[in-house]
């Protein structure tokens, strides 16, 4: 697969951070795991009110761009408008650019050193995109790591609500809509799997894992909605059932476990 991949990253404004500093240190990580790519080919488009301290360790790379929001930001929601609307910045860059592998990832999540180079072996033209279907829960404040599905809390897989999870084909001169935005048509990360066979529309899946982070009080999923107690419960439960997160394992995400200890 010769087609371009880009990470999108909205990013919360930070009159609407609860703090903006554990916001900061969350992006650098999660700009880490992305700069540790086996597969250096690939384009980061941040789209945020602000411009973040970590930004500028990577604002002189050719592959990094910031989209500034230029609408008055808003507290979250649970319809995350401030977040769609970001989404919508980054694909229509990503349309101006010709197109190509769109993943959406969230400022505090990780994504294994093998994502760019899997999603290039595994998907190809006869696919609408790719969902990564493993992956950890990380508690940031314990740094304990739990699989999915988790037994007695939550036994959907790691799509089911890791929203950095699914990577679309974003393919031009077509009429298809399927083809044009495939996030919008396959709805959130959760409703891919069930929409795309019910369409018959292909996915690959990724033999890659990701990291999930909870318990860091700044991801509005959270704090606000509906489901907003019962994820509460899956941080509680990384913390009772997690087990310690390893050097092995942090280094296949590209992060480093003795800084990371500190950070915690």
């Amino acid at each position: 697969m010769s087609e371009g991949f880009t990470f999108g990253i909205p990013l919360i404004a930070r009159v609407a951070a609860g703090d903006w500093a554990l916001v900061e240190r969350l992006l650098a990580l999660t700009l880490r795991s992305v700069l540790a790519q086996r597969d250096g080919d690939f384009q980061v488009i941040l789209a945020a009110h602000d411009l973040p301290e970590p930004w500028r360790a990577v604002e002189r790379d050719p592959r990094f761009t910031l989209l500034r929001a230029d609408w008055s930001p808003a507290p979250p929601t649970a319809a995350n408008d401030d977040g769609g609307a970001k989404k919508w910045l980054v694909k229509q860059r990503v349309r101006d650019a010709g197109g190509g592998l769109l993943m959406f990832l969230d400022a505090d999540d990780w994504v294994s050193r093998d994502l760019v180079a899997s999603a290039r072996a595994c998907i190809s033209d006869g696919h609408v995109g790719a969902i990564v279907d493993d992956g950890i829960a990380l508690d940031w404040r314990t740094l304990r790591a739990a699989r999915f599905p988790m037994a007695d809390v939550f036994e959907g897989g790691f799509p089911d609500l890791c929203g950095s999870s699914t990577i679309g084909r974003v393919v031009l001169g077509r009429d298809d809509p399927l083809l044009l935005d495939p996030h919008a048509a396959l709805g959130s990360h959760h409703e891919w799997r069930n929409r795309a066979a019910a369409i018959g529309a292909p996915l690959a899946r990724l033999p890659v894992e990701g990291v999930y982070m909870v318990g860091t009080g700044q991801n509005h999923s959270e704090r606000q909605g509906p489901f907003a107690d019962w994820r509460r419960d899956v941080t509680e439960a990384v913390r009772r059932t997690g087990k310690p997160l390893d050097t092995a394992t942090a280094q296949g995400f590209g992060q480093d476990l003795a800084a990371l200890r500190e950070r915690a």
